[in-house]
C-alpha cells in the first residue's frame, strides 16, 4: 500500500516525502506541480500524480489507481494570498480538505493527517497556549484552518474517517519562502549563501519549529493508534528573531544580517505541546542552536539536478 501526500511539491511537502522515500514507503506526490528533484536512490519508490484537490475524480483516481491507504493533507495557500482571495482560500484550504476526508470515507482508507496550525487561536490568548485555549482566528488563514478541524472530526464522529490534525507553530528550514513568517528561513538561507538581508522584526517574537521535526511529528501521528485528543499544537521553542540572528552570526560572523524593531508579531509567542508529547510521542529534537546549525549545513550542500 501507498501513502499519498497532497501537496507533496510544497516546502513542508517535499520534505516529507523525501523523508517517507527514506524509509523505504511508497509515495504518491498529488499536486498541481511536480515535486523538487530528489536524489536518483530515492526517486523511485515516488510517483508524481498531476492532480487538483478540488476536484473529487481526480483525488478518486490518484487514491484507487495507486493502491492508497493513508493520506497527508498539506494543501494550502499562504496566509497572505488568503486574506487578499478568501473565496479561493476556501476552496483550496477547505474544499480539497473535504474532498479527501469523503474518499477515504467512500474508499474505508486508513489515517487522513492533515496540516493545521496555531493561526486557529486568538492573538491575545494568554501564552503559553494549549489545546484547550478557544479557537478564535485573526485571519482567513486560520479561519480555514478551524474549519478544516471541524470537517475532520465530523468526518471522524460521524463516519469512523480517521482524522488527526497538527496545529504547526512557525515553521523554518530550506526551501520556507514568502509569508510574514518567512523572516528567519530567508535570513539563515541567505546567509549561508553569502548574501546579505535584512527586515524589520528584530524583537518579533514566536515559537519556531525546524522543519525536519515537524516532518518527524507528521511521521508520529500518522503512526498514532487510536489517539484521544485528535488535534495537538506542535512546536519548538519560542524565540526572537534577533536571538535568532545572534546564533547565525555565531557560526557565520561574517552574516550580513540587518534588522530594525519596527514590528512585532500579531499572535502569542508561546505554545505548549505536552499533548503530543503524551498521546504521539513527539519531542522537538532540534532546539533553535541545532536548527540553525543543521540549516546552515543543509543550505551549503550541492542540491539534485545542480
Amino acid at each position: 500500500m501507498a501513502v499519498l501526500v497532497a501537496g507533496g511539491s510544497g516546502f513542508i511537502g517535499f520534505h516529507l516525502v523525501k523523508r517517507l522515500a527514506e524509509t523505504g514507503e511508497r509515495v504518491v506526490v498529488f499536486d498541481s506541480q511536480p515535486p523538487p528533484p530528489l536524489p536518483e536512490n530515492l526517486s523511485a519508490g515516488v510517483t508524481w500524480v498531476k492532480g487538483d484537490a478540488t476536484q473529487m475524480v481526480d483525488i478518486l483516481h490518484a487514491l484507487r489507481d495507486h493502491g492508497v491507504r493513508d493520506v497527508y493533507h498539506l494543501v494550502a495557500l499562504l496566509a497572505n494570498v488568503c486574506q487578499e482571495k478568501p473565496h479561493l482560500a476556501l476552496k483550496i484550504n477547505v474544499e480539497s480538505l473535504v474532498n479527501f476526508l469523503e474518499a477515504s470515507r467512500l474508499l474505508k482508507l486508513g489515517k487522513v493527517v492533515f496540516a493545521s496550525s496555531v493561526a486557529v487561536y486568538g492573538p491575545s490568548e494568554p501564552a503559553p497556549v494549549g489545546e484547550e485555549a478557544p479557537t478564535n482566528p485573526a485571519s482567513v488563514y486560520g479561519a480555514t484552518k478551524v474549519l478544516g478541524e471541524f470537517y475532520g472530526l465530523h468526518y471522524f464522529r460521524s463516519f469512523g474517517v480517521d482524522f488527526r490534525a497538527l496545529r504547526f507553530t512557525t515553521i523554518y528550514g530550506l526551501g520556507k519562502s514568502g509569508g510574514s513568517t518567512g523572516i528567519c528561513s530567508l535570513m539563515i538561507e541567505k546567509a549561508a549563501r553569502g548574501e546579505d538581508v535584512s527586515g524589520d522584526v528584530r524583537d518579533a517574537a514566536t515559537d519556531w519549529l525546524y522543519i525536519k521535526d515537524a516532518v518527524q511529528s507528521l511521521l508520529l501521528a500518522r503512526q498514532a493508534e487510536n489517539p484521544k485528543g485528535r488535534i495537538y499544537n506542535i512546536g519548538g521553542g519560542s524565540y526572537s528573531v534577533g536571538q535568532v540572528a545572534d546564533i547565525v552570526k555565531k557560526y557565520l560572523p561574517t552574516a550580513g544580517i540587518h534588522l530594525e524593531a519596527k514590528r512585532i508579531f500579531p499572535w502569542p509567542p508561546s505554545y505548549r505541546w505536552d499533548r503530543g508529547e503524551e498521546e504521539l510521542g513527539y519531542t522537538p529534537v532540534f532546539d533553535i542552536e541545532k536548527g540553525v546549525r543543521d540549516f546552515i549545513e543543509e543550505a551549503r550542500k550541492p542540491r539534485p539536478g545542480d
